[in-house]
């Protein structure tokens, strides 16, 4: 009989789409054979088409000729969801766009499964906002109508850190309480649950102690790192004459726009281009103006955030890296060492720290009462994130889970549990 139910992790940063049968879950492949899909669209101006996943930001950062869109999940629940923008010739809003991923990866994986897919499990953060319950409420309606008009009849949505554990339970062969830590690219969440194998239910309403969640990720230990690095080449930090001759700092907003995915196509209008011309001549340190204006002129944005990112991975195995962005100006780099990027990181350090013993609080439980620690997500790799976490919990077990797929796979045992 043929499966029609699945799990869909639809990430900040990357997504994958699981099925399970027989309570064993596996990913399907969604890009050039690898079940891991880069959460992006490019919308080639000239050949008049999308792209999706990693091919699709090789082809921007070849050409830059069309719009890159990342970190869509982030949008979600915004005024941005329902706005308009031209790509291809045609005016389009943030939830078409949306759907057109999730259409991409639906259709992927009836084409390899030779199936129809009509339920799915659907993944979402404890929190999409941190403090807006009506927001929060809004992301989950707008994902749950995206899924429909996308195919799907029914849709089930569960917190990603539970069906993180569920992927977990399956592998473990004594009761535990484990702290469940899922630290993606835009939500860091963290859910306190009793586990047992021979639990074969979905509703573990009773096991679950505490769930929290913070609206950061892998995409803000990106920013950090280009806003202390990269960004003092672009002029972050000069001055400029003022109108009566005093010397102000270069406006801080170029920089912050520069380091967030979601902002960037914006910068690159003839009009903000036309500003940063303007304080270009009454710059004290032109070379490092007439940088920021070439980033802008050739939509460098995205080429600069994936040097941001690419260093942060790289710092994970080494001590000392180097940032190239010779495509701004021929030879242009930046060195930057382990301790420095853990020192830009310091206050994200903090939040995550924070967030962890309020899940301790709302559990009412103590660090030595926790008998595993489960990691998923990208973040979790990153050494002083991973030292925090086990300075917190010496006597914990620590278990290292699919980074990138746990997440999916438990949603398709749940889905397997509601449907099969």
């Amino acid at each position: 009989m043929a499966i029609t139910h699945c799990g869909l992790d639809f990430g900040t940063s990357n997504s994958t789409l699981a099925i399970s049968a027989y309570s064993k879950a596996s990913l399907i492949a969604l890009s050039e054979g690898s079940p891991i899909l880069k959460s992006a669209i490019y919308f080639d101006s000239e050949a008049k088409e999308h792209f999706i996943g990693q091919c699709g930001i090789d082809r921007y950062l070849d050409d830059g000729k069309g719009r890159l869109m990342l970190s869509l999940k982030s949008i979600l629940g915004s005024a941005l969801l329902n706005e308009k923008i031209a790509v291809c010739g045609k005016w389009i809003t943030y939830r078409d766009i949306i759907g057109l991923v999730i259409k991409y990866i639906k259709d992927t994986a009836e084409n390899q499964l030779n199936t129809e897919l009509t339920q799915v499990v659907l993944g979402r953060p404890v929190r999409y906002h941190d403090t807006n319950d009506a927001k929060d409420k809004l992301a989950q309606d707008t994902m749950e109508l995206i899924m429909k008009e996308q195919g799907f009849k029914e849709v089930v949505f569960q917190f990603e850190p539970i069906a993180a554990a569920l992927d977990y339970e399956s592998t473990i062969s004594n009761e535990q309480l484990a702290l469940i830590i899922d630290l993606g690219g835009g939500t860091s969440d963290f859910t306190i649950i009793r586990l047992n194998n021979k639990n074969k239910t979905i509703n573990r309403k009773t096991d679950i102690l505490a769930n929290c969640g913070v609206h950061i990720g892998g995409t803000n230990f990106d920013k950090d790192l280009s806003f202390h690095t990269i960004m003092p080449l672009l002029g972050k930090g000069s001055t400029v004459r003022g109108m009566n001759g005093a010397k102000l700092e270069m406006p801080a907003s170029l920089y912050f726009d520069l380091t967030s995915w979601h902002l960037l196509n914006n910068l690159y209008s003839i009009k903000n281009i036309n500003n940063i011309k303007d304080l270009y001549l009454v710059s004290d340190q032109k070379h490092l103006i007439k940088r920021a204006i070439t980033v802008l002129q050739k939509k460098l944005g995205h080429y600069l955030l994936q040097a941001s990112e690419s260093s942060k991975i790289r710092l994970s195995t080494v001590l000392n890296d180097t940032i190239n962005i010779s495509k701004v100006e021929h030879g242009l780099a930046v060195s930057v060492s382990r301790n420095d990027f853990e020192s830009y990181c310091h206050n994200l350090i903090n939040i995550l720290q924070k967030t962890i013993q309020t899940t301790l609080s709302t559990a009412g439980v103590n660090a030595n009462q926790i008998d595993s620690i489960f990691l998923t997500g990208g973040t979790t790799q990153i050494p002083v994130v991973h030292q925090m976490i086990i300075s917190i919990f010496p006597n914990s077990q620590f278990v290292i889970g699919d980074v990138y797929g746990s997440v999916g796979k438990g949603l398709a045992i749940i889905a397997e549990e509601l449907w099969a």
